[in-house]
């Protein structure tokens, strides 16, 4: 967005400038054609053949009009007209270089910034600051009149003129679309900017709402379990104690039906208790909270993306694989970062554990590797690929001088 507005801003002053040639190029051809129009004719003959300054008076416009392009600085463009005031006193012809002079004089940066600040105490509506107290524009308002007074005897007054008029235009009407762009801008801005408040408002409230809803089947899970499942815990234990005291056969399969009916019934509430605990269980979270215990010593960055849902075996072996990797940071890193990472691509899970701390230089990622881990010596490690390959993944481990990073890739299911 910020470069957008600096290449604005580019464009905007590249097309001033096109503006400015325009209005010299126009004004180079008219001081061209007063020079030979005034000082055309002497005794008959045209100003090439009877006047040797007639070059050095063209040249002297062109250099007016591009030395106050170039500078565009006040003090250049008095310096230039008032050089080109002292020459015509000795050369004549050089009084048509002034319009040139009084152009550049009236278009240079200084009148910029004296308009810009009138259009905004302009639009604040505060009087407390006039136009008229700017020592500059008073000091352009004499040269101008010394312009006007050198140029009188000649008719070059018409041009000059002409000049203070094209040069205002210009810089109004720049200054004036200036303004308008940069209001368009803030509104452009500001309408990103509410589009971006109103995108993370959506993305919270989603949040707030799957929360609310993880919360509620955590609590119903708690529910079943504490209530429901003590109570037809009670019931099993009942039923077979009346089994036991019970003498009468012809109750006894009575009895093992109602048995087996309960210890079903208590198998599927278990079932669908843990898959309700589970399905509660935010991924992301899990990872935050797991890396809660590194925070203390190490500098953490936790990166979750995430768009699709996770299988709960694939999300149990995630936060266990995260468990065993911290606990190994914890127990033998001797370094400062930590980066806890999952990433969604289109056909598997990457999950990342890594620090920057030094270790020695190993590398596994066989399956024979890992079995050689097997043991008191290296049980974490074990331990994280045996939860990478109950879920169809697999495991990289690499370490030396630059860290060590465990890697394991886990696939989609169709």
């Amino acid at each position: 967005m910020r470069n957008d507005f600096l290449n604005m801003s580019v464009l905007r002053y590249n097309g001033c400038m096109v503006y400015r040639l325009i209005d010299k190029v126009i004004l180079a051809g008219l001081s061209v054609a007063a020079l030979f129009l005034l000082f055309g004719k002497a005794d008959g003959r045209s100003i090439i053949q009877s006047n040797e300054f007639t070059i050095a008076c063209v040249l002297a416009i062109v250099i007016a009009l591009l030395a106050t392009e170039v500078f565009r600085n006040q003090y250049v463009s008095a310096g230039v007209l008032i050089l080109a005031g002292v020459l015509s006193y000795f050369v004549p012809e050089t009084v048509t270089a002034v319009p040139a002079c009084v152009y550049g004089l009236f278009s240079d940066s200084r009148i910029e910034e004296i308009l810009t600040k009138w259009h905004n105490r302009k639009n604040e509506s505060k009087d407390d600051w006039e136009i008229t107290s700017e020592k500059a524009l008073w000091l352009k308002v004499l040269l101008l009149i010394g312009a006007c007074v050198i140029s009188a005897r000649s008719y070059v007054i018409l041009l000059v003129i002409a000049a203070l008029l094209m040069a205002v235009k210009t810089v109004y009407m720049h200054r004036v679309e200036v303004i308008l762009t940069e209001k368009y801008d803030n509104v452009r801005y500001d309408a990103q900017q509410s589009k971006r408040l109103r995108e993370e408002i959506s993305q919270n409230t989603d949040m707030q709402i799957r929360n609310a809803t993880l919360q509620e089947r955590n609590r119903i899970a708690r529910e079943i379990h504490d209530n429901v499942g003590h109570q037809l815990t009670r019931a099993v234990v009942q039923l077979q104690a009346i089994s036991v005291i019970n003498t009468d056969e012809k109750m006894k399969p009575y009895l093992e039906s109602v048995s087996s009916t309960v210890n079903e019934a208590m198998t599927n509430i278990r079932r669908s208790v843990h898959e309700l605990h589970d399905d509660s269980i935010d991924l992301s979270i899990g990872i935050h909270e797991i890396a809660s215990v590194l925070k203390v010593r190490f500098d953490v960055t936790v990166s979750t993306s995430i768009e699709s849902p996770v299988p709960n075996d694939v999300k149990n072996a995630i936060l266990g694989i995260f468990k065993e990797g911290v606990t190994n940071i914890a127990k033998h890193s001797n370094g400062s970062k930590v980066r806890l990472e999952v990433v969604e691509n289109v056909t598997f899970w990457r999950v990342l554990v890594s620090d920057n701390g030094k270790s020695p230089k190993v590398e596994y990622s066989r399956p024979s590797d890992f079995t050689a881990l097997e043991g008191e010596h290296g049980i974490g490690l074990y331990n994280i690929n045996s939860r990478a390959v109950s879920v169809g993944g697999r495991t990289s481990i690499q370490g030396g001088n630059d860290g060590f990073h465990i890697t394991v890739t886990i696939p989609k299911r169709a």
